[in-house]
């Protein structure tokens, strides 16, 4: 019965409309759009090759079959300016001549804007994702975060000096992409539960039904029963939702890169464990479930405690602020990051948990004994 009074069908549109416009406002441009331009598009394309040809990692020998294929693009560069008129009279007939940026030569300009651009001729795009990729390579074993408030320990050093040495070139253009996404699904996760939860006590105590509950031990015993409906309430709407989402990223036909080592020289990310993009994703989802089941607690317990809709409307909006800022960036986009403490995740939730728990005990002690008149 309580499930039910959760599942009206008014609630259950208004949640599927909220959730369309979430979509097309915050989703569905990195659905769509990737990879998103060049040369985003050339890279992912190279990417994918050097999947299939090398596999999950890279060694020095297969470096030089990835640096023999770029001498290769240089060289069809270097015969399509031989082929353009306006490149030879400009003296330009190689890639060299073509990439260094001159903004006092705007023939040289113009030539280079039509030839990346008007015509889009994709080995010039694709020498400049491979030669981007080999300057991450060829600097790998210097592997740093570059910032002034991060101290670099000597633990840290050694996890860089292992990723350095892995093979893995799992890229950044990937990862970006899948983490935003994954922190905006999980923010329309808590916002779902906080609208379908609030109205648990909420809507019996304007009924005035409370007066029946607490004046029967069975009425008391609800608030186990709602709770126990809410979360089962939040644990199917987690579920439908990541599916959907899933459903939805499968078209980015990432699946390729499953299997590689997330920490890599070519992504800015580094984990204190050897986590494939796949393990990763898998990270993540539990992380989501179990902040979308943390949330569906608070909830629960902010709606057994306040008058009415607009209280409760005017403490989550804080709350929400506070989770997109805070805490998505540590509990999603840097799980197990190298710059937080290798047993930040393990603690971090560990507490969360703990701290739920006794929300739900304290209240439920209340319960028991508060007066019908309160």
């Amino acid at each position: 019965m309580e499930l039910k009074k959760i599942l009206n069908i008014k609630l259950l549109f208004l949640l599927f409309i909220f959730s369309f416009i979430f979509y097309f406002l915050f989703i569905q441009f990195n659905i769509e759009h990737f990879p998103n331009g060049r040369p985003a598009n050339d890279e992912y394309r190279i990417l994918t090759e050097m999947k299939h040809s090398f596999g999950k990692t890279i060694d020095e020998n297969e470096y030089e079959v990835f640096k023999k294929s770029y001498d290769e693009r240089i060289l069809e560069a270097n015969k399509y300016l031989e082929s353009k008129p306006e490149a030879v009279n400009l003296g330009i007939i190689t890639y060299a001549g073509l990439a260094p940026e001159n903004d006092e030569n705007e023939e040289l300009n113009k030539l280079r804007a039509k030839i990346f651009f008007e015509e889009g001729i994709d080995v010039f795009w694709e020498i400049q994702a491979q030669n981007n990729l080999m300057e991450f390579y060829n600097v790998k074993d210097r592997l740093n975060y570059g910032d002034n408030n991060i101290e670099i320990t000597k633990d840290i050093k050694n996890r860089l000096k292992e990723v350095a040495n892995n093979g893995s070139y799992f890229s950044s253009l990937i990862f970006m992409n899948y983490n935003e996404l994954i922190k905006q699904i999980t923010f329309l996760i808590i916002i779902s539960i906080a609208m379908v939860v609030s109205p648990l006590f909420i809507k019996d105590r304007l009924n005035k039904l409370v007066y029946l509950q607490y004046s029967s031990k069975i009425g008391r015993n609800l608030f186990k029963k709602k709770l126990a409906a809410a979360l089962i309430t939040s644990f199917l709407l987690v579920t439908v939702q990541l599916t959907v989402f899933f459903t939805l990223y499968s078209t980015n036909d990432t699946n390729i890169f499953f299997d590689m080592n997330v920490s890599s020289f070519y992504n800015g990310f580094t984990s204190w464990f050897d986590l494939t993009f796949g393990e990763y994703i898998i990270l993540t989802v539990a992380a989501a479930y179990l902040l979308g089941l943390i949330f569906t607690v608070i909830t629960a317990f902010l709606s057994s405690i306040v008058p009415n809709y607009l209280t409760i409307i005017g403490i989550q909006v804080p709350i929400m602020f506070v989770t997109f800022t805070y805490v998505l960036k540590y509990f999603i986009e840097r799980l197990t990051e190298i710059t937080l403490p290798s047993y930040f995740l393990h603690i971090s939730y560990t507490i969360l948990v703990f701290v739920i728990i006794s929300m739900i005990v304290i209240r439920w002690q209340k319960e028991k004994r508060i007066d019908i008149l309160y």
